[in-house]
């Protein structure tokens, strides 16, 4: 089941319960170390990290995950990547499990690539 959606970012998290809020927090903070010129936003009312005005990847949280998805997913390649829509992919982050942070990290540099390539 997915949790309630919020205005802001600090309105998303602060709902969260502490375990969840402590794994959000590390996936945003790996964003940002990894893109450092990404740019969070709430669309949607989920977390949506945006490069150059362009939405990059989400984070939607439900009650036993966290999805980290990226928009251009099924131009990336990593098995971890889950969906089979025409674009769409996501990594499933289940609560307690390690977070997969050197894939997602390549995963966001790969889509910060396509992404600039597709604005030339």
């Amino acid at each position: 089941m997915r949790k309630e959606k919020g205005e802001s970012v600090e309105e998303i998290i602060q709902k969260l319960d502490p375990k969840q809020k402590t794994t959000a927090n590390k996936l945003r903070a790996m964003a940002e170390k990894t893109i450092p010129d990404i740019e969070e936003k709430v669309k949607w009312g989920n977390i949506t990290f945006l490069l150059n005005g362009k939405n990059l990847s989400w984070l939607i949280i439900y009650t036993t995950h966290i999805d980290f998805g990226f928009f251009k997913g099924a131009e990336l390649k990593s098995p971890l990547l889950e969906g089979s829509g025409k674009g769409l992919r996501h990594i499933k982050i289940i609560e307690g499990e390690e977070i997969p942070e050197a894939e997602i990290s390549k995963l966001l540099i790969d889509a910060a690539n396509l992404e600039k390539m597709n604005n030339r």
